[in-house]
């Protein structure tokens, strides 16, 4: 009896274990089932593989400003006492702008003008001196003439008594008499000499007083000067043609030009030509030259753009909180005087651009799908025949087609027009050996390095000094032709402007005080591989092996690989959605990491 208990114990106890186990083994069938089931029906995002233009830019902020700007000041402190110019007046060079109370300074004019009459009349009485001491010396030397002529006198009859008295026939009083007439006759001569050399003395003293009075004279003629030049600095004229575009004084005020001169008006020369004073980073400043394409707007015109040209590119690097920064100097006309000093522009300059090229946007990108790591991608990078960029006559022929006409050749890789017309100009100069003509040639490149250049240099020093003239004069009639800035910026040194308005020194190839030119950066590869996911007929991800060129941020150039024109890549699905807002770092689009930015208008579609 008990053992029939303990049996039918144990027998239900396995029921109850197979019953367990079967609610498992059904529950995780079902889970699976269902889990596939939300898998399958998860919805993606996408958008089509399209054409358009690419276009590599940088951005950056400058401000407007007149090309020359005159900020007027004084030299003299004073009162104002008028003003001849306002806020927007048009002025001429010359043109008076305000006047300062020249009371004080027509006083000091007075004053030194009545120094200088003093010095003058000083100079007068000086010479008059002079004129006496002339004559003394004149009446000195007369006497010094009598006391020279009796001291001979005298000495003759001393000589002749001196024979007489040794023949015994002059008595010895009548000797010592004679001996001192002779002897009073020399003193007397001597005394003449003495007052002929004062009198010379005293005439070189007085014609150093008449220089000393004479450099009084000059020196009060300077402050004469120089107070009348004061005088007409209380007259404050505009130094160039232009309009003013700030007034800082009124009438009434007194200005005090002391350690600094205050600024009474600013000058704009001519506001018909203006420049953009861009900042551009540390990190983008190798990828601009004079040769890329400018464009910015301002905030009082947002539906207008503008074009300029870079002018300069400045070596002063700026430093604001550890950001390095390079000044960059735009040129910009302005016929219709829209563009005003001050203004920020909002630039974009256009390192690279393609035009009608194959396109994907950069959020298929970023997708992978639930369940594909890194490795998976690199893996699926290699399967396949490696892709390799067209060829240049295949991608020449391509660009024809496609390309609208205009574009540039520096968007399709092929040398710069302004290379081989110099190269022309400077291959066609008679006269010249093949070595010279070779050189010069070489010369030809505009993005030849540095230490190139410099050593095709040493080289044209050596040549001889006919074919060295031969070379500078070709140079001279390039640079007076008023080519444009891609030939200036061609040259080894850059363009300052006409040839015929510097001198060359001999042996001297160009003029060294011309200003630096940065030769247009040399084209580097942007080719890099990538896979992209397209849905197939089963609604799964396939992969797609790409070649990508330059992007624009949005959207990426496709130079070749395996999707075409109208293919759906996807950007985004939302099975990763949830574990991305709840554990994912948040994407700088503002939408989790795999989710995609929002569709383009027109391109994106659910599946």
């Amino acid at each position: 009896m008990v053992l029939g208990s303990v049996k039918a114990w144990v027998t239900k106890k396995r029921m109850v274990i197979l019953v367990l186990a079967l609610v498992v083994v059904v529950g995780g069938v079902l889970s699976l089932t269902v889990f596939r089931q939300r898998a399958a029906a998860s919805e993606f995002f996408t958008a089509p593989v399209d054409r358009g233009p690419v276009r590599n830019v940088v951005n950056a902020t400058g401000t407007v400003q007149a090309v020359v700007t005159v900020q007027v000041g004084s030299q003299v402190s004073g009162q104002i006492q008028a003003l001849y110019a306002d806020f927007n007046s048009v002025v001429k060079r010359g043109q008076l702008l305000a006047k300062i109370d020249p009371r004080n300074f027509e006083a000091q004019l007075e004053n030194a003008r009545a120094n200088l009459a003093a010095a003058e009349a000083r100079v007068r009485t000086v010479e008059a001196e002079l004129n006496t001491q002339r004559a003394n010396l004149a009446a000195a030397e007369a006497n010094l003439e009598a006391a020279r002529v009796a001291m001979e006198n005298a000495n003759l009859i001393l000589r002749r008594y001196t024979e007489l008295m040794r023949g015994g026939v002059l008595s010895q009083n009548e000797y010592d008499n004679a001996k001192a007439n002779a002897d009073s006759a020399r003193a007397r001569y001597n005394q003449a000499l003495a007052a002929v050399q004062q009198v010379r003395a005293q005439i070189r003293a007085t014609e150093a007083q008449l220089e000393q009075a004479k450099a009084q004279v000059e020196q009060a003629r300077a402050e004469v000067n120089r107070a009348q030049v004061n005088l007409e600095y209380t007259n404050i004229y505009s130094p160039v043609d232009g309009v003013v575009i700030s007034r800082n004084v009124d009438v009434g005020q007194t200005v005090a030009a002391s350690l600094q001169a205050p600024t009474l008006f600013v000058i704009a020369n001519d506001l018909t030509k203006m420049q953009v004073h861009a900042n551009v980073d540390e990190a983008d400043i190798g990828k601009i030259s004079e040769a890329v394409e400018v464009r910015f707007t301002v905030d009082a015109y947002p539906n207008d753009t503008f074009i300029g040209r870079i002018q300069e590119i400045r070596l002063n690097p700026q430093t604001v909180q550890n950001v390095v920064t390079y000044s960059v100097i735009i040129a910009v006309d302005n016929p219709d005087l829209k563009l005003k000093p001050g203004m920020t522009a909002n630039i974009t300059i256009t390192v690279d651009q393609r035009e009608n090229v194959l396109r994907v946007p950069n959020a298929a990108l970023r997708y992978v799908p639930p369940g594909v790591t890194r490795e998976k991608v690199m893996e699926l990078l290699r399967q396949g025949p490696p892709l390799r960029p067209p060829q240049p006559s295949e991608e020449k022929r391509a660009e024809s087609s496609s390309a609208p006409p205009g574009r540039s050749e520096r968007a399709s890789g092929a040398r710069p027009q302004v290379g081989r017309e110099l190269g022309q100009a400077s291959a066609g100069i008679p006269g010249l050996s093949p070595e010279a003509a070779a050189l010069v040639r070489q010369l030809r490149d505009p993005n030849l390095a540095p230490e190139e250049r410099r050593a095709l240099l040493e080289k044209m020093r050596a040549l001889p000094e006919a074919e060295r003239q031969r070379i500078r004069e070709s140079f001279q009639r390039l640079r007076g032709e008023g080519e444009g800035p891609s030939l200036a910026s061609a040259r080894p040194r850059g363009s300052r402007g006409p040839a015929s308005s510097v001198t060359l020194a001999p042996g001297q190839l160009w003029d060294p005080a011309e200003k630096l030119r940065f030769p247009a950066p040399r084209e580097t590869s942007r080719v890099r591989p990538a896979i992209v996911w397209v849905l197939s007929a089963q609604r799964r991800p396939e992969p797609r092996r790409v070649l990508l060129g330059i992007t624009d941020g949005v959207y990426t150039e496709v130079i070749t690989g395996e999707v075409k024109e109208g293919d759906q890549v996807i950007i985004g699905d939302t099975s990763q959605a949830p574990a991305q807002q709840s554990s994912g770092p948040p994407s700088p689009f503002g939408r989790p990491v795999g989710f995609g930015p929002p569709r383009p208008a027109g391109g994106g579609m659910r599946r």
